[in-house]
């Protein structure tokens, strides 16, 4: 028994391994290469027959996965994105749900299916988007920040839906009372216990090792608390991780749980895809393809139209839109507890993991390209701009401009800029994406435009023709780009200073035509070779003083 325990696993992470290797060096997302691993070791080639030993662990990788989802879930967090981003969440998840259950009661699903398949189609990929939105450095965009907003109200509800489903065979008055009620003692319990915590949790963090193992108790005993109250394992463990996410060692848990989530969650989507079965039946592909299109059109339409409601520009709305395009992670998780509780079977979930596969990869090709999609699409957009005030109205500039100074991005590097120039009393335009910092800075008399930097529908009120200098502090290589292009071809002689995050990117920006390219990470190794290490201590005391009181300063000026 335990040799074929050993052998079930070690041929499971052999064979996710060398699929994770392949799809990586494709670019495609390794869990696809999970699932398809899953796939050849079983249906294909049989390796692995027995899918409840793996099954079994997998029921791990999912509590650890909405374990860390509530670690890394900060309530303040939510309050920063702002009211915006959840409501249009909200109404998102409502619209193409009772579309798509429309569209799937139409075309043949059960009731309880087309549950189901709405979920489906709701809810996109937090762990997909963040990644592809990271590697682009656009996660500090208006439409990376709006997106994420989006994605954490779909994370809450898909785990409010899986509490609901867990319930539904007994749906009735009383039943759905005393899941209101068990649901009230879980929260409760959290509360009470978050407080409780904060006080003594000092006392753990001074061994790792004793944190570490803190924190996988509290996860089993809240999953185990959940199940006794009528809830999956799953949502325990969601509610322990916002407990811990909570506290001010949140990023230190994440960062050791994490590597054993991704562990037992390969083995989750590796035993996912061995229950694949397809049978050749073409009723199955077109049902596959029907659900795909709900989620490859359907939802990024609503999706627009909704951002579009809330006053938001035609640009910031379609990159939020195209960004959802695909299913989420939970979708899989979803549907392994409808088939544990009878809602559904295998040929369901093999129309979720074929969804899965296709929309994965085709949400790298368009987050890689979604710029350019804007520029395809944004002549039969215009009939839309009307409806664009929330970003338009966020503006302050002279209709006549000469020799100012614009400014794309505020924080860090260009707050500092910003201070500089108004010291030196020069003409400064800002161009930042974030409201709350435009309504500062508009406070203060600067003239202002809230906008992304990639928005070029923009580029005439800036008046780059007749600018001093355009400066940058932004270090996204692509959007740079684009703002030397747009710069350059208004025939502005002006100097374009950009920020950049590696040597090569600063050359291909030299290339492009930038007069200057900042690398923040080389400026600070100069400045500390040159005017730190080389001091004695007794001046470098003055000098530390002197600075501490400089950041007091420009604190006190932020904040007022």
């Amino acid at each position: 028994m335990s040799y074929s325990l050993f052998y079930d696993i070690g041929i499971a992470v052999a064979a996710a391994t060398l699929l994770a290797i392949v799809f990586g060096f494709f670019r495609q997302p390794t869990i696809l290469g999970y699932i398809v691993a899953g796939l050849l070791i079983g249906p294909v080639l049989g390796l692995v027959k027995d899918t409840t030993v793996l099954g079994n662990f997998s029921e791990l990788g999912i509590a650890l996965l909405l374990f860390i989802i509530g670690v890394e879930l900060d309530i303040r967090r939510i309050r920063q994105l702002g009211t915006s981003s959840m409501l249009i969440g909200l109404f998102q998840v409502a619209i193409t749900a009772g579309l798509s259950y429309f569209v799937a009661a139409k075309i043949g699903f059960a009731p309880l299916q087309a549950v189901y398949v709405s979920l489906i189609v709701a809810f996109s990929s937090t762990m997909v988007v963040v990644k592809l939105l990271s590697d682009k450095n656009e996660l500090d965009s208006l439409h990376g920040e709006l997106v994420l907003g989006i994605l954490i109200v779909q994370d809450l509800i898909a785990v409010f839906a899986m509490a609901v489903l867990g319930t539904i065979s007994n749906f009735t008055p009383v039943a759905i009372a005393a899941v209101v009620g068990k649901g009230g003692l879980l929260i409760v319990s959290a509360i009470a216990f978050g407080i409780v915590l904060n006080k003594a949790l000092r006392y753990l963090v001074s061994s790792k090792e004793l944190l570490f193992i803190f924190a996988i108790a509290l996860c089993m005993v809240f999953g185990a608390w959940a199940a006794f109250l009528g809830y999956s394992i799953a949502i325990g463990a969601f509610i322990a991780g916002i407990i811990l996410g909570n506290t001010q060692f949140n990023y230190e848990i994440a960062g050791k749980v994490k590597p054993l989530r991704d562990f037992f969650l390969t083995l989750f989507f590796v035993s996912l895809g061995m229950q694949l079965s397809f049978n050749g039946s073409t009723g199955l592909l077109q049902k596959a393809l029907i659900v795909s299109l709900l989620v490859i059109l359907l939802k990024p339409v609503v999706s627009f139209f909704v951002t579009k409601a809330f006053r938001f520009g035609n640009r910031t709305a379609l990159l939020s839109s195209l960004q959802l395009g695909q299913v989420s992670e939970f979708s899989l998780i979803l549907v392994a507890s409808g088939i544990s509780l009878g809602h559904v079977g295998n040929e369901f979930f093999s129309i979720t993991a074929l969804l899965t596969m296709l929309t994965f990869a085709m949400t790298a090709y368009t987050i890689k390209f979604d710029n350019a999609i804007y520029v395809a699409l944004s002549p039969f957009m215009k009939v839309f701009e009307r409806l664009s005030a929330k970003e338009e109205n966020l503006k302050d500039v002279p209709e006549r401009l000469s020799g100012h100074v614009i400014v794309f991005g505020i924080y860090r590097m260009g707050g500092k800029i910003i201070r500089l120039l108004r010291k030196k009393d020069e003409k400064i335009i800002v161009v930042d994406y974030n409201p709350e910092k435009i309504r500062t800075l508009l406070k203060q008399g600067i003239s202002c435009i809230c906008s992304d930097m990639g928005n070029w529908e923009i580029d005439e009120l800036l008046g780059f023709r007749n600018a001093k200098a355009v400066v940058s502090t932004i270090r996204d290589k692509d959007n740079n780009l684009g703002l030397i292009g747009r710069v350059r071809a208004s025939g502005s002689k002006a100097v374009i200073v950009v920020a950049a995050f590696s040597e090569e990117d600063a050359l291909e920006l030299y290339k492009k035509g930038a007069d200057y390219v900042v690398l923040p990470e080389q400026l600070g190794g100069e400045h500390i070779i040159s005017n730190v290490i080389s001091k004695k201590r007794e001046v470098l005391k003055k000098i530390s003083i002197s600075h501490a009181e400089t950041i007091k300063k420009e604190l006190a000026e932020i904040q007022s």
